[in-house]
């Protein structure tokens, strides 16, 4: 199976969200995907609850890259996962359900941007909004976004923590970032399809009824520390712990269109058996924990449990499980196939070119630790893609508001007034 996205139109998604930064600056973005490739079911060991059932899961690896002069400067790497499910009911219906994920596996910056701005952030962005746009080709109802928000210096760039420009988040700070993070990403997602719908839907109807549509939805997200309790949501992430309940429907009412509704938790009911429901991506601590033979009878509670006290989530450590479901389905018969969305061979590599890839970036000569440095081992990473793989860059000069720099307190000429309090302090009086 194919996905009907280019790498042409993620790259040129990413250079959208980008152009927001403040005005003055140019990037460059570059993206490598491979090819569709069977893999096996994210939830191997689930219960068949039908007497015929047909699974098949497809998978495929995405970089995206961003550079600002000579140097890298931000990137990250995740892998998509579409699955085809066809179950017989006992009446016997056939049922076919079709489910989209990704799981963003690192994230990183190099520390080498010329002023601060939130490349990283807007760079998530984009891709997200890629993803809900091509997907639209499946009739999906969400696309899952996924990860496991855990604390490193490095993921991507080698030396980069030696980097005295790089800020490094704890694991606590991480958590906040990465849930403000998605936060804005989706509603950045659901609000630039809105947009799209909107000029899309005037051109054949006139109407903006689509886009009326689209803003009315609002994407789910789930946030759940492993060794953590609810009542200590707001400290770890910034959430209220009645807000963040995954049972807890006390705000349903109230949400805000085109908004992101936040629950405690990981999205499975805590009772359920862990492997009927989890998602297990590769190299992931759930994964490695369902994988013990005595993990058949969890449930979803005692799975985190079990993560509380792993080497990854306890220990003194904290990391975070996060899930998103952005909405797509409302919106999916109405958009017309745009010029970046045509199959591209461009940035396609076999998994072989895709590891020799990895291997040239983690090669040990790879360094980020200095300016001279970074832009030297930026310019070899950038020439081996360009020669060895042709992937072209989309470039794209930023033209959002400048930050404005808080006002500095003049400098004081005159020295300060001196309190007297001689004024204020009585003498007693001498007895006769």
């Amino acid at each position: 199976m194919e996905h009907a996205h280019s790498t042409t139109g993620i790259a040129e998604d990413v250079a959208a969200a980008l152009c927001a930064l403040p005005a003055g600056n140019e990037f460059n973005v570059r993206v490598v995907h491979t090819a569709d490739t069977s893999v096996k079911s994210l939830t191997p060991h689930c219960r068949k609850r039908s007497h015929f059932h047909a699974e098949n899961t497809f998978s495929r690896r995405v970089m995206v890259l961003v550079s600002q002069g000579d140097c890298l400067v931000a990137g990250l790497e995740a892998r998509e996962f579409v699955t085809l499910l066809v179950e017989i009911d006992d009446a016997r219906v056939a049922r076919e359900r079709i489910s989209v994920d990704t799981c963003i596996e690192k994230l990183d910056t190099s520390g080498m941007l010329s002023s601060r701005m939130p490349v990283a952030r807007q760079m998530i962005a984009g891709y997200l909004c890629s993803l809900q746009k091509y997907r639209k080709t499946l009739a999906v109802s969400t696309v899952g976004v996924h990860l496991f928000a855990r604390a490193q210096h490095e993921y991507l760039f080698a030396k980069s923590q030696d980097n005295l420009n790089k800020y490094i988040l704890d694991d606590f700070a991480l958590i906040k970032w990465w849930q403000r993070t998605i936060t804005s990403a989706l509603t950045y997602a659901m609000s630039h399809l809105s947009y799209s719908l909107q000029d899309s839907a005037t051109r054949s109807s006139g109407t903006s009824a689509v886009t009326r549509k689209c803003s009315s939805e609002t994407a789910i997200g789930y946030c759940v520390i492993p060794g953590a309790e609810p009542n200590n949501t707001y400290a770890f992430t910034g959430m209220q712990a009645d807000t963040a309940n995954a049972t807890s429907n006390e705000h349903a009412d109230t949400k805000t269109a085109g908004s992101v509704e936040w629950k405690w938790g990981l999205p499975y009911s805590s009772d359920t058996v862990a492997h009927d429901c989890v998602l297990q991506f590769p190299d992931d601590p759930i994964t490695r924990l369902l994988s013990e033979p005595h993990s058949r009878s969890w449930s979803v509670a005692m799975l985190l449990e079990m993560l509380s006290v792993g080497e990854e989530c306890g220990s003194g450590h904290r990391a975070a499980y996060i899930s998103a479901w952005l909405p797509v389905k409302s919106v999916a018969e109405e958009l017309e196939p745009s010029q970046s969305e045509e199959t591209a061979d461009q940035g396609k590599l076999s998994l072989e070119d895709y590891d020799s890839m990895l291997i040239a970036l983690f090669d040990r000569a790879m360094d980020f630790s200095t300016a001279d440095a970074a832009a030297t081992s930026s310019r070899r990473f950038i020439d081996f893609l360009e020669t060895t793989f042709n992937i072209k860059a989309v470039s794209v000069s930023t033209t959002g508001p400048a930050i404005v720099k808080p006002a500095t307190l003049p400098e004081q000429t005159t020295a300060p007034p001196v309190n007297d309090l001689t004024a204020v302090i009585r003498k007693k009086r001498k007895t006769e």
